[in-house]
């Protein structure tokens, strides 16, 4: 690219040096000539500083060179005139090949592909016939010197870019009508300036040089062939970013590969398709994150709620425990000692002395038994020596009331899943002994899958609410666990399930 810019300035000078002396041009067609070159490589500087790795940039500079190139033909040299001649329409095939690869930097059909080919292949070619039979005292390689030929020649040219023209013309309204939107508003500068231009050009030239619009109208093609350079960069300024630039700017938002795109080439050239689309992934990228930190903040406080679970059953075995070992013995050493006081020794016991050491027994064995009660409530021992089905069938034993069990396969399990199922038997039968008014309750327990299952059923008034019973806490111990608890109760009865998730399974 620095190459080409210090080529195309050089030739500029050159260019504009050669054509003010040559004296058959007027001013206003040299500063024209001029400009659209230097357009061309000032457009090209900017698009390949904008996006290094599209090569439109290279084209559209490539086209400023061919412009000055093609004005070299009035210089009186003969060396630089033989180098020129066969470049006096090399502007043609490249600025074919810059429409036509535009805004891409790249020929996407095999028919743009041969008609850009042909342009190059032709113009050159023509060129170099007229090279050979110049007559020009200037032209060095001339080996078959023919006044008639320069006219020929001369025509053959002419009829070549114009045949080249339309072919460009015609892929531009093409892609135009069956491009979408964002395509359509990066190609409009371009089609209306090459469709105005061939339209002024061709009027012109049908005209023919005697005609007093035959000038105006080549002038006008001259202002918009000047302008056309622009309407390029305003295509590049508006295709900020392409397939690669988009990705790496959708993964520099959160530093990691959330999200891969597919590329729709014409999409991605316009630049409010880009914005509209950039913010679109942004958000669906922030949605994704607060989904994730969410899920995250979620998982911690179901394990934190496990961990309070398994605290709480720790510290009811130890408080089971410390009633056992230590309160209970306690009241059975003192009810001995108050035995013993009661036994008769050399003297009689007043009576009444006897009925208060007889009341305190009494009442020491009330509490024994109230303890054994509390401390079974608590935990009771044969859940954790023999299991839930073991301990739910004490329980059922001990209810006054009729209690249908139905066991499937259910191994030892981890505690706490234990412990959460045989706690909720517990309280549905309790409710339904209490409020149910009904003398018999099913249970079910069963392991389907990896979710442990039970449901207590009563055929009583119904009327349970979860929110106004001891299943409430309950239930959060089930959620807690990653479980649900569903209470249906109605006219018919009530049934209490819970669903929780096994953990792991003891040997």
């Amino acid at each position: 690219m620095t190459g080409l810019l210090a080529a195309g300035c050089a030739l500029g000078v050159v260019a504009l040096t050669l054509k003010a002396g040559e004296g058959s041009h007027s001013g206003l067609d040299t500063a024209l000539s001029t400009t659209t070159g230097f357009l061309f490589l000032l457009a090209g500087a900017v698009a390949h500083v904008r996006r290094p790795a599209n090569p439109i940039g290279v084209l559209i500079a490539l086209a400023g060179v061919a412009l000055f190139l093609e004005d070299l033909q009035f210089t009186t040299d003969p060396v630089l005139y033989t180098i020129a001649v066969p470049l006096r329409a090399a502007s043609s095939p490249v600025i074919a090949h810059l429409v036509l690869a535009f805004p891409h930097g790249r020929l996407r059909s095999r028919w743009e592909r041969l008609l850009v080919a042909a342009a190059y292949a032709v113009v050159l070619g023509i060129g170099v016939v007229g090279l050979l039979t110049a007559d020009d005292p200037r032209d060095l390689l001339a080996v078959a010197a023919d006044s008639q030929a320069a006219p020929v020649v001369g025509r053959a040219l002419g009829l070549a870019a114009t045949v080249i023209s339309a072919g460009v013309v015609v892929v531009l309204l093409y892609r135009w009508l069956t491009g979408r939107l964002p395509q359509r508003r990066l190609l409009s500068p371009v089609v209306v300036i090459a469709l105005a231009g061939a339209l002024t050009s061709g009027a012109g030239t049908a005209l023919g040089e005697g005609h007093p619009l035959s000038g105006p109208l080549l002038m006008a093609y001259r202002i918009l062939f000047c302008l056309w350079p622009l309407a390029f960069l305003a295509g590049v300024m508006r295709a900020r970013v392409g397939n690669a630039e988009m990705i790496r700017l959708l993964l520099e938002r959160d530093g990691t590969g959330l999200a891969a795109l597919v590329q729709d080439d014409e999409v991605w050239k316009d630049s409010r398709s880009i914005d509209a689309l950039n913010a679109a992934a942004g958000l669906v990228l922030d949605n994704q994150r607060l989904t994730d930190e969410l899920e995250q903040r979620l998982a911690e406080v179901r394990a934190s709620r496990a961990r309070l679970v398994a605290a709480g059953d720790e510290e009811r075995r130890r408080l089971e425990r410390d009633l056992h070992d230590g309160a209970q013995q306690r009241l059975v050493s003192v009810v001995l000692l108050l035995r013993m006081a009661a036994r008769p020794s050399g003297a009689e016991l007043p009576p009444e002395l006897r009925a208060l050491l007889t009341s305190a027994v009494d009442e020491l064995q009330t509490a024994i038994t109230e303890l054994r009660e509390l401390a079974r409530g608590i935990r009771p021992a044969i859940l954790t020596e023999a299991g839930l089905v073991a301990a739910v069938r004490s329980l059922a034993d001990r209810m006054p009331m009729e209690v249908a069990l139905t066991v499937g396969t259910v191994p030892r399990l981890d505690a706490a899943v234990e412990a959460t199922a045989y706690f909720v038997t517990s309280e549905a039968l309790t409710n339904a002994l209490k409020h149910a008014r009904t003398d018999r309750a099913d249970v079910r327990i069963e392991v389907a899958g990896a979710e442990l299952r039970v449901a207590v059923t009563d055929a009583g008034v119904g009327g349970a609410d979860v929110e106004g019973s001891g299943l409430a806490g309950l239930r959060d111990r089930v959620q807690a666990l990653g479980g649900e608890l569903a209470v249906a109760s109605g006219a018919g009865g009530t049934t209490v399930t819970a669903v929780i998730p096994l953990a792991a399974e003891k040997p």
